[in-house]
């Protein structure tokens, strides 16, 4: 089994032109760090989720994720991007964290790591760290928490 986050799912000046755009460059690196069986399968399921309720959790920072048969290994990646873009209709995010969980995670995991990372997100200095650190500061952050998710 492969850690939840690699220093190489964490990236900084991203540019992207919306929501969709910015899921799908997330889905390609979960793709290519080897976390997905199929990688359309989590994106439709990603963007399923979304149109039932978005997940911006406020702070300029959205939250994407999916439990999906798509999912071969649980992962969390990070974009801090360039500009922010608009993911609700009255709210832009800057900041994106997305958990991909597997359909065959045992209990509720996929809930337990969500409120774990969002929980988070009302604390400031941890926001701070996360919005203005360096890569490694950001690993080092997500990691700690994710080390007892």
């Amino acid at each position: 089994m492969q850690p939840i986050i690699k220093k190489e799912n964490i990236l900084f000046d991203v540019k992207a032109k919306n929501k969709e755009e910015m899921i799908n460059q997330m889905v390609g690196l979960f793709s290519k760090g080897g976390y997905l069986s199929d990688k359309d399968q989590f994106r439709k399921d990603v963007l399923a989720r979304e149109e039932i309720f978005p997940t911006y959790i406020g702070f300029g920072i959205g939250v994407p994720h999916g439990k999906s048969k798509g999912v071969k290994n649980a992962g969390l990646c990070v974009a801090k991007l360039k500009n922010a873009i608009q993911w609700t209709d009255d709210e832009e995010a800057d900041f994106i964290i997305m958990i991909a969980v597997g359909d065959e995670e045992k209990g509720e995991f996929h809930l337990q790591l969500l409120s774990k990372v969002t929980r988070l997100m009302m604390h400031e200095d941890f926001r701070n760290t996360l919005k203005n650190g360096t890569k490694e500061s950001v690993y080092e952050a997500l990691n700690k928490i994710l080390e007892v998710a």
